[in-house]
């Protein structure tokens, strides 16, 4: 499947020095869960001007809760039923054969720690995680809690009142008196600091940039190729379409990631 240049290529870049990945919403889509903006993605049936942005979620809590319920449930049934596919496997290998550097990821699924990667950069947060909303200490919400709270949103009556009860039982307040929340980045809020600083810093001296699964229309997220090529990085991109950034990339491998990667894992090991 990937050409004999391309192979190349890419154990050329991997004596130079580390690889480094990012990956998007394609990856996950391998593994069940739609992109937000493709078909049968959650903006479909919900509109993102509302349901994306903190003020709209707080402004269904208090006029519509039964539609904020329903809403999360739909998200949080797709996320716990999905399962890492041999892409993020094979990335978890090459991090364990200390090939691969880190993973950036634009996905909060939490796919990649599942599959074993343990050096995981997560621009966008993750859904199974809560953070304080002031001091910003952060914890797991493991897959039993989050079901456990999905079956008590489940139950009618749906009130604003019996959801709030519901909140404050999973999403308690912090030691410094501020309220936990769930660790997403929501429409018109900053990425991570600690997460986008990272990602730069795994870049400077990265020989290898694999881009998987992204559109590369979201940023900060889609100036990290060329911040990477600028550095002296070959780039390459897997992806089934091509993306808004295609153009600078040095090799396209038009595929899927959990064909594709299987076949990079045995290329680097060799």
């Amino acid at each position: 499947m990937i050409p004999e240049k391309v192979q190349d290529a890419i154990r050329k870049a991997r004596e130079k020095g580390h690889i480094v990945c990012l990956t998007g919403a394609g990856i996950s889509a391998e593994s069940g869960i739609p992109t937000f903006r493709g078909k049968g993605g959650l903006w479909e049936k919900y509109d993102p001007q509302t349901y994306a942005y903190p003020e709209g979620l707080l402004l269904l809590l208090r006029q519509n809760p039964k539609k904020l319920a329903d809403f999360v449930t739909d998200f949080y049934s797709v996320l716990l039923d999905a399962k890492p596919n041999p892409a993020h496997i094979s990335l978890a290998a090459l991090e364990k054969k200390g090939i691969l550097e880190s993973v950036i990821t634009q996905n909060i699924d939490d796919l990649h720690t599942l599959s074993g990667s343990q050096r995981v950069r997560e621009l966008h947060g993750n859904a199974f995680r809560i953070r304080c909303a002031f001091c910003r200490k952060a914890r797991e919400l493991g897959r039993e809690e989050m079901r456990a709270f999905l079956s008590l949103l489940k139950i009618s009556p749906v009130s604003r009142t019996r959801i709030l009860k519901i909140l404050s039982r999973f999403f308690p307040r912090c030691s410094c008196g501020s309220r936990f929340r769930i660790d997403i980045v929501l429409f018109g809020e900053p990425l991570p600091e600690e997460a986008l600083t990272g990602a730069l810093r795994s870049l400077e001296h990265c020989s290898l940039f694999l881009v998987i699964g992204s559109s590369l229309e979201i940023y900060p997220a889609a100036s990290l190729p060329l911040y990477a090529k600028e550095r002296g990085a070959t780039l390459v991109e897997i992806n089934d379409e091509p993306s808004a950034l295609s153009h600078i990339f040095d090799y396209r491998i038009k595929g899927q990631a959990s064909m594709v990667m299987p076949e990079i894992l045995k290329i680097l090991e060799a």
